[in-house]
């Protein structure tokens, strides 16, 4: 657990209304996770293969479910608060 890296741009940052405790920041280096309010943050990867993420969200009412978009359009999702994620599928190229 430490700080998120304060080098790379934070692209997302959404909290659990059910539990404002628990927030979600993406980056260029993936998804972290906070259970205190951001005082401390653990990096949360496993399953992503690939780390640029540009945006995460949480389902409104079911909060253990989590998404992340890629900067190359691939959406992941989470099941279990973003312990491990699952390739969903990619967003239309234009």
């Amino acid at each position: 657990m430490g700080r998120v890296p304060t080098q790379k741009t934070i692209t997302s940052l959404v909290s659990d209304l059910s539990n404002p405790q628990i927030l979600y920041a993406s980056s260029g280096d993936g998804v972290f996770k906070s259970e205190n309010a951001g005082d401390m943050w653990q990096t949360v990867n496993t399953g992503l293969s690939e780390t640029r993420v540009v945006a995460v969200a949480l389902h409104p009412t079911q909060p253990s479910r989590v998404y992340a978009l890629t900067a190359s359009g691939v959406v992941f999702r989470s099941t279990d608060g973003a312990a491990t994620w699952q390739r969903q599928g990619q967003l239309p190229q234009e």
